[in-house]
């Protein structure tokens, strides 16, 4: 079996689109607009000055954020400073044509309805072009159009299963607590134009010394400010966020099913993410999936029906419930996937550290571990957040070794490290002691390429919080994650 190796970065050109092409594709250079807003954003996140943000004392508050980008369609989130109605409009960018009423749920107009009380929701375009560049705009009910700060606009995927190269960024931990409170790493994420955000949890941190996530209003205002941070709002407009949680921004400090607020959090979770579903029921947790081209990702849950890490080890020591374990064995098994990437908020493969694992539940890990590998699901690979720390990990599972790629913190303090030398699990060259974001390219060689022989491919590598890549770059190939 060829192993997991480390190679040369792939030099990115620029020209025609946005979103990755791969090493011998081109790519469409930045609207001038957004070029200046981004060095506006990075200037001021590495000088430590107060960045100032439209949003903060305009119509909106936060956002317009992109969500579920599909082939033919994409949600719109925004949240208001005063409670309003906006139709969304369109026009294509290659070549550029007229603004129209984008089209809503069964063709009805699409408005972005923030009159509530709340003055917060999301609004679902159809009717889309897949592999087709818009730009989108927000219209009052007088006509007016709301300023574009930040570049409003998105690439529609290919059609699923289409050999279709794309950009993932992924990460988690963001408080207001690290190196800058301005949070410059999500400038940094901005300037390598995914068309992906995967956030893996502790997205907000509900903090002490005001025990927040005792007092739902506290819990709130603490989404509203950490949504508003001027340095994440470019970010938004422009690449479709997908997200999960762990202990942080579901509860205290390693909660679980115990925690008695814990619908209450779901229900402020949901009204800040724009997710395609957010479990199977009322009664169940966050969990989802999509696919983007021949990927298709699976956001786990494991803090809505998790057992407390203190309770005897046995059956009814779980991670998941019995619905989403059935939820995610039927996934995998059924996908048409080539690469199938499970996320969760936690570290599945690691037993080395004293933190939070899927090692504290031992037989939830030996039952998914053993399930790719009982019924030869291949294309598995995980991503993970939590530990303050990133690094690469790889452990024999029979016929083919998983891989697991943790990206932790974005903004927060730094945990633990120990060197690779105490750390068999990990892919020498990977570890990360600073603030951070992983980064993934997938890569589909097209037939008649130099390349195409070699298969679908997909290359790791994390970057510290002003774009710097850090340590080693992975290469993960198809042909290896197959039994």
């Amino acid at each position: 079996m060829t192993s997991v190796a480390a190679c040369r970065m792939t030099k990115m050109t620029s020209a025609t689109s946005r979103r990755y092409k791969g090493p011998m594709r081109a790519r469409r250079p930045l609207p001038p607009f957004f070029l200046a807003a981004l060095l506006i954003a990075i200037a001021a996140g590495c000088s430590g000055l107060p960045q100032s943000s439209s949003s903060s004392s305009g119509a909106l508050r936060s956002g317009p954020m992109l969500a579920d980008l599909r082939p033919d369609g994409v949600r719109i989130w925004a949240e208001g400073n005063r409670p309003a109605e906006y139709q969304i409009e369109l026009r294509s960018l290659s070549p550029k044509g007229r603004w129209y009423k984008a089209k809503g749920v069964n063709g009805g107009g699409s408005m972005l309805d923030l009159s509530g009380t709340k003055k917060r929701g999301a609004c679902q375009l159809t009717g889309l072009t897949s592999d087709t560049d818009y730009e989108y705009r927000l219209v009052r009910k007088d006509g007016r159009v709301l300023p574009d700060h930040h570049g409003q606009h998105f690439h529609t995927p290919a059609a699923d299963g289409s050999a279709y190269d794309f950009r993932v960024v992924f990460g988690s931990c963001a408080g207001e607590w690290g190196i800058d409170p301005t949070q410059p790493v999500f400038a940094a994420i901005d300037s390598k134009q995914p068309d992906i955000f995967l956030w893996l949890g502790d997205n907000v941190y509900f903090i002490n010394p005001d025990r927040e996530w005792e007092d739902p209003q506290l819990m709130e205002k603490r989404w509203q400010r950490s949504r508003a941070m001027p340095s994440l709002q470019s970010l938004l407009t422009h690449t479709a966020h997908y997200a999960t949680w762990d202990d942080h921004d579901f509860g205290p400090d390693n909660s679980d099913r115990t925690y008695p607020l814990r619908d209450t959090s779901k229900a402020l979770f949901n009204q800040y993410w724009a997710n395609p579903a957010s479990g199977q029921s009322e009664e169940d947790g966050i969990y989802f999936s999509f696919t983007f081209g021949r990927v298709e990702f699976f956001m786990l849950d494991t803090r809505y029906a998790r057992t407390p890490n203190n309770a005897p080890d046995g059956p009814d020591k779980v991670i998941l419930s019995d619905a989403q374990w059935q939820w995610l064995e039927d996934g995998l098994k059924e996908s048409k996937a080539d690469f199938k990437v499970v996320a969760s908020g936690m570290q599945i493969l690691s037993d080395y550290h004293r933190f939070e694992t899927w090692n504290l539940f031992p037989q939830q890990r030996s039952r998914l571990l053993h399930f790719i590998r009982e019924e030869q699901v291949g294309g598995v690979f995980f991503l993970s957040g939590d530990r303050h720390i990133g690094e690469a990990l790889r452990e024999p599972n029979g016929a083919y070794d998983l891989v697991e790629f943790t990206s932790s913190p974005l903004a927060a303090g730094i945990g633990e490290a120990q060197p690779d030398n105490q750390v068999a699990q990990r892919i020498a060259g990977t570890l990360a002691a600073v603030e951070n974001f992983g980064m993934l390219d997938f890569h589909f060689p097209q037939p008649g390429s130099p390349d195409f022989s070699e298969g679908p491919v997909l290359t790791f590598r994390l970057h510290d919080v002003y774009g710097k890549p850090l340590g080693r770059q992975v290469v993960l190939r198809l042909s290896e994650l197959h039994p």
